[in-house]
């Protein structure tokens, strides 16, 4: 409603990259690699790896697009008809973030649902 989403990142808890109150402007930087390792309609499964880095702002001149916090990867992903795109993915956050405890380090994430 006020212009302020939630962009998560793989590798780093849920909301621990935003500023307090979420952040206005974020960068986001995904590289993902999917090998198929089953072709079958009724069970398509992927294994993939990723490199991620992004973080949050507040305000334009706190803006820097290489102040970003890393992260790397790698998880499964199976596309059922009946349920649509279900993945599970571990990632490890290498930077610290000012303010949170115990932010980086490894992290799963599951996934329900195709992202665009």
């Amino acid at each position: 409603m006020d212009g302020r989403e939630i962009i998560a990142q793989r590798g780093y808890p849920n909301n621990s990259l935003n500023p307090p109150g979420g952040g206005t402007i974020y960068d986001k930087y995904t590289l993902e690699l999917r090998y198929p390792l089953s072709l079958n309609p009724s069970a398509t499964i992927y294994a993939l790896g990723f490199i991620e880095a992004g973080n949050a702002f507040n305000r334009f001149r706190d803006y820097s697009p290489f102040d970003v916090k890393r992260a790397l990867g790698g998880g499964i992903r199976i596309f059922l008809p009946m349920f649509g795109l279900l993945g599970l993915d571990w990632g490890y956050g290498f930077d610290n973030v000012p303010g949170t405890r115990n932010a980086n380090g490894g992290e799963f994430h599951f996934t329900i649902g195709q992202q665009f």
